[in-house]
């Protein structure tokens, strides 16, 4: 016959839960004699030593005991601790930020930094312009006092006999001649320069014949008597400075300057053989001057060509002669208004000039 075993599990279903008292004794409860020898079916009290019960429980449990806190498990399970609260950052310390939000606030700072650092470049850059402003100013004013003195230079003053010619008078001729040569209206040795006298009266001081213009120094002044032969390298035409300073003379109170240019354009209107009057087109040249008299040169009838010239300079309102190709005769009462009734005369004549050319 086989011998019928039975198994915890059916002792346990007939009899109730059964508990080791070695087992419990293991896990650190105490045990007393009371439940040594319990009877069958019957309810055991249970006393509680140390945290656990002492006897069996009244019943089957219905889930894993709870471990006594900060304890371990009975049956070999384990206690969930508490998860326990971040600590707090010290004070003065900067959070970490992640996500959306931490990549706009590092990029709103590394902004706001390109911007200051730019802001700072833009004043340091300034400051450096401004510095090198002033420095241009500086050396652009040394650059004009150079350019003054090099077309005003000081002149030393002419002695004669029986004259002198100051040092002022032979720098204003010098500077006069070579602005006429750099606006174009001398060129190489062309062109002469008078000024009547205003220390003493009747001397006349005029140009070299052969002077360059634009090169003028000192040893290009020559100095005569007005109405006498022409003193020695004078300019050939002497004679027509003569009658031009004469006329000016009168009309300025005894001031009077004489200014004698191949102007390009006055020569090349005056070179039509019918053409005996040239009359600016142009509203300024019209407000200055109401006609320019173009006469014939004649050298070999002198005194009829210098009573041509006297009558032109009237007709043409006392400012300037035309001599047929030969250029201007421009008058004035310092060689500065001489200069300008020259150039601007040329200037007209240069517009009307285009202005044909336009209409053809």
């Amino acid at each position: 016959m086989i011998g019928h075993y039975t198994t915890g599990a059916e002792r346990l279903a007939q009899s109730g839960p059964v508990f080791n008292r070695h087992d419990i004794r293991r896990s650190g409860a105490v045990v007393t004699a009371d439940d040594s020898n319990p009877k069958a079916g019957a309810q055991v009290p249970v006393k509680a030593v140390n945290g656990l019960p002492q006897g069996p429980p009244s019943g089957p449990p219905s889930g894993p005991p709870s471990a006594p806190a900060g304890g371990p498990t009975l049956y070999g399970g384990q206690n969930s601790p508490t998860p326990a609260a971040p600590p707090a950052p010290p004070a003065g310390a900067q959070m970490m930020r992640t996500g959306t939000e931490g990549v706009l606030e590092s990029g709103k700072e590394a902004a706001e930094k390109a911007v200051r650092e730019v802001k700072g470049n833009e004043k340091v850059e300034l400051q450096r312009l401004r510095e090198e402003n002033e420095g241009l100013r500086q050396g652009l004013a040394s650059a004009s006092q150079v350019i003054a003195e090099v077309e005003t230079p000081e002149m030393p003053p002419i002695v004669g006999d029986g004259f002198v010619v100051p040092g002022d008078v032979v720098g204003n001729l010098v500077h006069t001649g070579r602005q006429l040569s750099r606006e174009g209206l001398a060129h190489g040795h062309a062109g002469s320069i008078s000024l009547l006298s205003t220390k003493t009266p009747g001397l006349v001081h005029i140009t070299r014949e052969g002077a360059h213009l634009g090169q003028m120094t000192e040893h290009d002044v020559i100095t005569g008597r007005l109405g006498d032969a022409a003193p020695p390298d004078a300019s050939t035409d002497w004679r027509a400075h003569n009658v031009m300073l004469a006329m000016g003379s009168l009309e300025n109170q005894g001031l009077a300057a004489c200014v004698h240019v191949h102007a390009p354009y006055t020569c090349a209107m005056s070179l039509e053989a019918d053409r005996y009057v040239l009359v600016p087109s142009d509203l300024d040249g019209r407000n200055q001057f109401d006609q320019g008299v173009i006469v014939d040169v004649d050298l070999k009838n002198m005194d009829d060509y210098l009573r041509d010239i006297t009558e032109a300079l009237k007709q043409g309102g006392g400012k300037l002669v035309i001599a047929r190709g030969h250029g201007i005769y421009a008058l004035g009462k310092d060689v500065m208004e001489a200069w300008h009734n020259a150039a601007a005369f040329e200037y007209s004549m240069k517009v009307q000039f285009l202005a044909n050319l336009a209409r053809r």
